[in-house]
C-alpha cells in the first residue's frame, strides 16, 4: 500500500495519495505514512498541515538519529511555502544534526541537505554561498554514488547558470541532470530538466 501511495504522489496525484492513507488508519499513523502525508499535503500547498505533520514527527524522534529527516522535511515545506530564509534556517539545523551522525552515513545526508542549502541561497541572492555549497554537495553525491541527487545538484547548478548570465553552461548542466535523472529511473524529472534547457 505504501508503494502505492507513494506512486500517487511521485504522479502529483495527491488527493488519492491521501485517500490512499486513510483507508489504511495503521499506515497513516505509522512514521512512513505520516512522512507521506506529509510530503502530499506540502505538495498540495496546504502547509500549515505539512508543518503540523512533520513537527510532530520530529519532536517524536528528537534527539535520535532520525530526527534530521522529518526536520529536513519541515525545510523542504518552508522552500514549498516561498520562505527561502526560514528554510535556510531548518537545513542549517538539520546539518548539525548530520554531522553527529557516524561518518559512513553522511556522505549521502550531506548531499541531499547541502541541495537544499545551495537552492534556498540562491533564492535569497547569495550566488558565491550557492556556488560553494552546491559544489561540496556534487562532491558528497559522488562519494554517495546516488544519481538522483546528482541530479538534482546539477539541475541546480543549471539554475543558477542560468541566473548568473551563462546559457550555455546552464544548457550543460540540466543535459548532466537529464542524464543522471533517467539513471535514478525518474523520466519526469529527466523531462522536466530538458524542458528547462530548451527554455533558454
Amino acid at each position: 500500500m505504501l508503494g502505492d501511495v507513494w506512486q500517487a504522489i511521485d504522479e502529483a496525484r495527491f488527493a488519492e495519495a491521501r485517500a490512499l492513507l486513510e483507508a489504511d488508519p495503521a499506515l497513516l499513523a505509522s512514521d512512513p505514512g505520516q512522512m507521506a502525508l506529509g510530503y502530499a499535503l506540502a505538495h498540495e500547498g496546504q502547509f500549515g498541515g505539512a508543518r503540523e505533520v512533520y513537527g510532530r514527527l520530529r519532536n517524536t524522534h528528537a534527539g535520535q538519529p532520525w530526527e534530521h529527516v522529518p526536520l529536513h522535511q519541515l525545510g523542504m515545506v518552508e522552500r514549498l511555502a516561498g520562505d527561502p530564509a526560514a528554510a535556510l534556517r531548518l537545513f542549517d539545523e538539520e546539518r548539525a544534526l548530520i554531522e553527529r551522525l557516524p561518518e559512513v552515513d553522511r556522505a549521502f545526508k550531506r548531499a541531499v541537505n547541502g541541495y537544499e542549502l545551495g537552492v534556498n541561497r540562491l533564492a535569497l541572492g547569495q550566488v558565491a554561498e550557492a556556488r560553494a555549497t552546491l559544489a561540496a554537495a556534487l562532491a558528497d553525491a559522488q562519494q554517495a554514488d546516488d544519481p538522483l541527487t546528482l541530479g538534482c545538484v546539477h539541475r541546480a547548478l543549471g539554475d543558477m547558470a542560468a541566473q548568473t548570465g551563462d546559457p550555455d553552461g546552464a544548457r550543460a548542466e540540466y543535459e548532466q541532470a537529464a542524464t543522471l535523472f533517467e539513471e535514478a529511473g525518474d523520466e519526469w524529472a529527466a523531462a522536466e530538466a530538458r524542458a528547462r534547457r530548451e527554455a533558454l
